[in-house]
């Protein structure tokens, strides 16, 4: 789904468009919200920004999944604050995508079927030595160890998104809230 330039979408169709390009993102890695940047509250008090890989997104049920080493910082701060926000720039629709919710670990009993689906050549970034943010010497005084146990998966409960178009003739701003059911109302650019 695109949106011509100068066309007025409707809310749900505005919102369609922002969830098909999520979507796209989950399951093209050439998509550009494959890459989306996460942010948490950092333990030091200081916002935390990285980007990760979108592995699934489910307009149905209003979350979004991204794999992590259990060892990362990232996860520290979401045990500690499971406030979270993903944010996405779309340049082929000139559309950025802001996903505000709470994000919490999928439990360790449901991981076996998620890992056998992640390809060798994928697991080896969950797990490894010294851990995630370590200081190391050279980038050669790392090693890979795929292991389950260092396994996690993120999952982000949706409870705002907003949407941006940059469009030349008129920009388009909505933002789209789980307790109003994702009606949807425009906001000034």
């Amino acid at each position: 789904m695109t949106m011509s330039e100068g066309a007025v979408p409707s809310l749900s169709e505005f919102l369609s468009l922002g969830w098909a390009r999520l979507i796209a993102g989950a399951t093209s890695p050439e998509a550009a919200a494959r890459h989306p940047t996460l942010g948490t509250f950092g333990l030091s008090g200081w916002p935390e920004m990285r980007s990760v890989v979108l592995r699934r997104a489910d307009p149905d049920a209003a979350i979004l999944e991204v794999h992590t080493d259990v060892a990362s910082e990232k996860v520290s701060e979401l045990r500690e604050n499971g406030h979270a926000g993903l944010h996405v720039w779309d340049p082929a629709e000139a559309l950025q995508i802001r996903l505000r919710g709470r994000m919490q670990e999928i439990p360790r009993k449901d991981l076996p079927d998620i890992w056998e689906k992640v390809p060798a050549h994928a697991r080896k970034v969950y797990g490894g030595h010294p851990y995630p943010g370590y200081a190391i010497h050279s980038p050669n005084d790392y090693t890979d160890d795929p292991q389950i146990d260092r396994f996690a998966v993120l999952r982000l409960s949706v409870e705002e998104i907003e949407l941006l178009l940059i469009d030349p003739e008129k920009h388009k701003r909505a933002v789209f809230r789980r307790v109003d059911g994702f009606a949807g109302q425009w906001i000034a650019p």
